[in-house]
């Protein structure tokens, strides 16, 4: 009875925080171990943190200048995919897995903490769901790593256990929207004097940067949609309004970022369409970049940025403030300049959905901002720490992108640790933050009486 109270007195939202800092903390003194670098010596632990935040984080974001594949040794790199993986899934959804296959009947009480834990929207499936989302994610990483071995079984530097590793490993990457690869410190950038990148045919490079797209898409478009799509079968017209507006806001923001990006930099020649197709749907929190961010002109840094603020959707493998978050933002604008209720897909949408959307982007912008001025104050004087280069890498952390216009490997140390805490802010969210300390958030306050309603002068 004791154990159930104290379990019951337990937040979700802290426990799921708890154990990122755990993974996070075990990866950092695991990789800097000597046998995790290739040097043999003892790992700078700044850096270690900072890689097992990003890893964890799912974002992607490296110190090493040349990349975790030319540092970390084969036991350094099978940690960092181990939490990107864990990162991925979040640790309490692999805990709710292994309690759901071996104990058969769980409690009201375990089933409720454990949906709320994970996101799940039904308590008495909880451990169904949760098998689901593993089955999900085991499928889409086995899928990718059979679509990668054309080209990594084609790479004369790589023996067939490197490629058949560096195919598994960019797979289980590229759908948990991590950014890391084993290329290098230019990811997959031609041009870059990357002999391995360089050296692929043309349709080879095209056809990994069209798979690792799909498996971006996926991993971040919510494991919601996935199950009711193909899993449950659902038809359109009985699809629900979240699956809906998943679905339609990931399809306008890769347009519109495809489209702005043409017009920004294509028709200037700093990049070409299909790499700013790839720009599009990597900013989106994956991270793998197909050219040097450097190139980007100030309108296309200023997109990403947007873009990498906005995110993917809400239970899945994506961060940012989510895609369902600017839907109802903009939804919530448009209908009050009509003057009508907040209704789309026959639903009307409550006053806390959008208030707490509108609590979302002013905690996010809040961050980001403070997160700014430190990290300026910091990198005074640096010829790389402009302006548009510091927001670039302040929005890439938060949202867990790992995109950077050179910038990372050089910071200093106040600068690092607090890209490792926006990293950490945006993988769990600021409102999943708050929810420790105040567990009635979402909660609309009973009295016994009402107060008089009125309107304050606004702008």
């Amino acid at each position: 009875m004791q154990n159930e109270q104290k379990r019951s007195a337990i937040s979700p939202y802290l426990l799921v925080i708890l154990s990122f800092v755990g993974i996070i903390l075990l990866g950092s003194i695991l990789l800097t171990l000597p046998f995790a670098h290739k040097s043999g010596q003892w790992g700078n632990y700044l850096d270690s943190i900072f890689i097992a935040t990003s890893a964890t984080c799912v974002t992607g974001l490296s110190t090493y200048a040349n990349g975790i594949g030319a540092e970390l040794t084969l036991f350094g790199q099978i940690v960092v995919l181990i939490m990107i993986q864990i990162g991925g899934l979040g640790f309490i959804t692999i805990f709710a897995f292994f309690i759901s296959m071996f104990q058969k009947k769980m409690k009201f009480s375990d089933r409720l903490f454990l949906s709320q834990a994970v996101n799940s929207d039904t308590v008495a499936k909880v451990g169904k769901y949760v098998r689901r989302v593993i089955v999900i994610v085991a499928f889409n990483v086995i899928i990718g790593f059979l679509l990668g071995l054309p080209v990594f079984l084609n790479i004369k530097e790589y023996s067939v256990g490197e490629a058949l590793w560096g195919s598994f490993f960019l797979s289980c990457s590229a759908f948990n929207n991590a950014g890391f690869d084993l290329f290098g410190g230019t990811s997959l950038i031609r041009g870059a004097g990357n002999p391995i990148i360089d050296g692929l045919p043309t349709w080879a490079y095209y056809y990994l940067l069209s798979y690792i797209m799909i498996l971006i898409i996926i991993g971040g478009i919510s494991f919601i949609v996935i199950i009711e799509i193909f899993m449950d079968r659902k038809r359109p017209k009985q699809w629900s309004s979240f699956t809906k507006i998943v679905l339609l806001t990931t399809a306008g923001l890769l347009v519109f970022g495809t489209l702005s990006f043409a017009l920004s930099d294509t028709i200037k020649g700093n990049i070409n369409f299909f790499e700013a197709m790839f720009q599009s749907v990597t900013t989106r929190t994956a991270g793998f970049a197909a050219f040097d961010q450097n190139q980007l002109s100030i309108a296309g840094k200023t997109i990403s940025d947007l873009l990498m603020f906005i995110g993917g959707s809400p239970i899945g493998t994506a961060g940012g403030i989510k895609t369902t978050t600017i839907f109802i933002m903009g939804l919530s604008f448009v209908r009050f300049i009509q003057g009508k209720k907040i209704i789309c897909f026959n639903r009307e949408y409550s006053r806390n959905s959008v208030i707490k959307a509108m609590s979302l982007v002013f905690l996010s912008l809040t961050i980001l901002l403070i997160s700014f001025i430190v990290i300026s104050s910091l990198e005074v004087g640096k010829e790389n720490a402009t302006t548009e280069n510091i927001l670039f890498e302040v929005f890439s952390a938060f949202g867990t992108v790992g995109l950077s216009a050179n910038l990372t490997p050089y910071l200093t140390a106040g600068s690092k640790i607090t890209l490792c805490l926006l990293m950490f802010f945006g993988r769990l969210g600021p409102i999943t933050m708050f929810q420790i300390f105040q567990a009635n958030m979402d909660k609309l306050e009973s009295k016994h009486f009402e107060h008089i309603v009125t309107d304050v002068i606004i702008g």
